[in-house]
């Protein structure tokens, strides 16, 4: 054994393995003050990788969750509409079965009140839960959950769970509900032609008999370039701001249809286009026609110099009433009718005139059937209206009882189509309920494996710190032993 004052390699040596000591002494220190294995990347890089991974894996399943239940609590917000909407459609089951009897003796508009409002509440239920024609809920809707292997983007991607609403409007007009009847006949005028693209602007005109008695004009200005769709549309806007009861839609073939409860006549201010796409609504220019739903007669009237009396029979009482033409409205037929109108016992018996000048003609109309006879002329030069009585045309609007049994089809047909919507929306609570489950249990799996990568096995560093302690004050022991030898070499010296 050689002995050197330059050099001590045993207190080198000691040194090496006391730093090594330390070394490992504080990583396992620094694993029981932060409770993690892996702490910085050099700790394991692999590991760090795979521990990140499942990390993000449970943020977005954690996230996910939330939106499940978010997206299960607007579904069950959906159900709770649809679920009263079916008691509504139950209640128009009830008013149309009772309006369906032939032997229903009560007052049928009292029905058509009442049913007309449960119709109008299941539209406004639908848009209020965004199952309305192009609502907020009537699409595909998608909850993004996590957890799949596709790709977020990817159609039909396994990342969340897809409810298909697209179909699934339950307004009134989707479920087939809005052109229904069950009081007394709804008429309606179809026009000549299908409507293309107006190339004018054209003016409508409606008059109505009013609920107290005496007609109401409206008018109907419609756009240049409008198509038939945006016609529809701008009628029933107009009668719904104006507050008279007019419906338009596009039959079959794309012709418009007007309808009411009330019955009405329309004439337009432009004449139809020749050939087969309308420019026009109408016929013709001023043409005038009375809703099936009255019974009506149409007759000439001529400039008259005379007076004559006409006589109306309504009811099954017998009851006659009578007006008197004189001299001055029985002029033109504008005057004839403005003086008919105004006249307080034909409104009392509701019978009402409506005037074709351009074929100079009076049509006399009524929801009620009555019979009419014009009286001789006081002047044997004057024509009048022609002498004799009147041949009246029932009216032909679908309603009454057969209206009543048509709603109860449509009734019948809507309830299937709610019936499917509502599949769909607890197939999707379902589904949503189910996926919150496995999301859930994968969120826990994934926090035990990120756990067995990343945290530190306590046991183990708290052992390893005791061992490595006892290590590190030999250690010390060993250098101060080591520094102590090449003193020995004084002693050579002496």
């Amino acid at each position: 054994m050689s002995f050197s004052l330059i050099s001590n390699l045993g207190s080198l040596e000691s040194q090496s393995r006391l730093n090594v000591t330390g070394a490992k002494l504080n990583m396992a220190i620094q694993r029981l003050s932060s409770g993690l294995r892996i702490n910085s990347s050099g700790d394991d890089a692999a590991g760090l990788a795979i521990a990140n991974k499942y990390r993000s894996d449970i943020s977005v399943l954690s996230q996910g969750v939330r939106n499940a239940n978010d997206g299960l609590s607007s579904l069950q917000v959906i159900d709770g509409g649809l679920s009263t909407i079916s008691n509504l459609l139950d209640r128009a089951s009830v008013l149309a079965a009772q309006g369906a009897s032939d032997t229903f003796t009560g007052n049928r508009d009292t029905l058509q009140a009442e049913f007309g409002k449960v119709i109008s509440e299941i539209s406004r239920q639908a848009q209020n839960i965004g199952l309305d024609a192009g609502g907020s809920s009537a699409k595909a809707l998608t909850t993004v959950i996590g957890g799949g292997s596709d790709s977020f983007s990817a159609t039909g991607s396994n990342q969340g769970v897809s409810i298909d609403l697209s179909a699934g409007a339950v307004d009134a007009t989707s479920l087939g509900l809005h052109n229904l009847n069950i009081g007394s006949s709804v008429g309606s005028v179809t026009g000549a032609n299908v409507i293309g693209k107006l190339s004018a602007a054209e003016t409508l005109t409606f008059k109505m008999a009013n609920a107290t008695g005496g007609l109401t004009t409206h008018t109907v200005a419609l756009t240049n370039g409008d198509n038939g769709t945006a016609v529809v549309k701008e009628i029933n806007a107009a009668a719904k701001a104006g507050g008279y009861d007019v419906t338009a839609s596009l039959d079959t073939n794309g012709k418009l249809v007007l309808s009411s409860n009330a019955y009405f006549t329309v004439s337009s201010d432009k004449a139809a286009a020749a050939g087969g796409t309308s420019t026009s609504i109408s016929a013709a220019a001023n043409d005038v026609v009375v809703t099936g739903s009255a019974n009506h007669v149409a007759l000439a009237l001529t400039a008259s110099t005379g007076n004559q009396q006409l006589s109306f029979t309504t009811g099954n009482d017998g009851t006659i009433s009578t007006f008197d033409v004189d001299t001055v409205n029985g002029a033109t037929v504008a005057a004839f009718v403005s003086a008919f109108n105004s006249d307080a016992t034909m409104n009392s018996i509701g019978i009402y005139a409506f005037a074709d000048p351009t074929a100079g003609s009076v049509q006399f109309a009524s929801k009620n059937s009555f019979q009419m006879v014009a009286g001789l002329e006081d002047d044997a030069s004057a024509t009048g209206i022609a002498q004799g009585a009147a041949t009246v045309t029932a009216g032909s609007g679908a309603a009454g009882a057969s209206g009543a049994k048509a709603a109860l089809d449509a009734i019948k047909t809507a309830v299937a189509s709610l019936g499917v919507v509502q599949g769909i929306v607890g197939a999707g609570e379902n589904r949503l309920q189910q996926a919150v489950d496995l999301a859930t249990s994968q969120v826990t799996n994934f926090q035990a494996a990120e756990s067995r990568v990343r945290d530190a096995d306590v046991a183990s560093e708290a052992s390893n710190m005791s061992r490595l302690t006892v290590l590190q004050q030999a250690g010390v022991a060993a250098l101060a032993q080591a520094n102590q030898s090449s003193q020995a070499v004084l002693s050579l010296l002496r």
